[in-house]
């Protein structure tokens, strides 16, 4: 498969609005912000599946987001995702892209899925640790029971105070999530770690890819190269 990805990206090819840059890269094309299609998170080599630009008031970018999924654990749930919940979209072992991309089926993979993922923010614009959190409460208290209660509690408790920093434009964050751990790093500050947090990170990659997003174009952006973790698995041999 890593062959398969890399004659892609030699090609050059402009995929849904993303450009393949250098055959590593994909540069978000609302704010010029690149992307690498592979890195290295947490010590675990990632696969990028998207782009897009958070829009604040319909005036101005605020970030630039990258999408990855954990390669090894992810490639292997992808391909089982196509094989049954996303069986509709394949066709003689053919993927209608365009149909899942815009599929409730591909999000619900995403945000449910026990693989590890990652989202890598660039930030255009200054924002303060209150719009952050702002920003991400409204979704999560939609998928938190007794969120005003869960919210003084660890682990949402420690999720909340590690994103309430301010980030200034040209700073990043990085925020993933691997099996019951959720990290989060926000610019020169040192990795945040919160352990036994199982609870919030479905909550947590719903406010991206749940039923009521952040917003709705950023969110068909960060899959728009989903093609990167491969087409269906080929039929064996009779």
């Amino acid at each position: 498969m890593k062959k398969w990805m890399a004659g892609i990206a030699a090609l050059g090819l402009l995929v849904g609005g993303a450009v393949w840059a250098d055959g590593t890269t994909v540069t978000e094309p609302e704010t010029g912000k690149s992307f690498e299609v592979h890195k290295t998170i947490g010590g675990q080599d990632h696969t990028l599946i998207g782009v897009g630009a958070r829009e604040a008031y319909g005036s101005f970018n605020v970030y630039a987001s990258g999408m990855y999924i954990q390669t090894d654990s992810g490639v292997r749930s992808w391909q089982r995702f196509l094989e049954n919940q996303a069986a509709s979209f394949v066709t003689n072992g053919q993927v209608n892209w365009s149909a899942l991309k815009d599929s409730n089926t591909l999000y619900q993979w995403i945000y449910s899925g026990s693989f590890g993922k990652a989202i890598w923010m660039k930030f255009v614009r200054d924002v303060t640790g209150q719009q952050v959190i702002d920003a991400y409460k409204d979704s999560l208290s939609r998928s938190i029971d007794d969120y005003a209660t869960a919210v003084t509690q660890s682990p949402l408790k420690d999720f909340i105070e590690a994103a309430n920093h301010d980030v200034a434009a040209g700073q990043e964050m990085l925020l993933w999530t691997r099996g019951s751990k959720v990290y989060l790093k926000s610019g020169s500050r040192d990795v945040v770690e919160i352990p036994d947090a199982t609870s919030i990170i479905r909550p947590i990659w719903r406010i991206w890819f749940g039923p009521n997003p952040i917003q709705v174009p950023l969110r068909r952006g960060m899959v728009n190269n989903i093609e990167n973790l491969g087409g269906p698995a080929a039929a064996a041999a009779p």
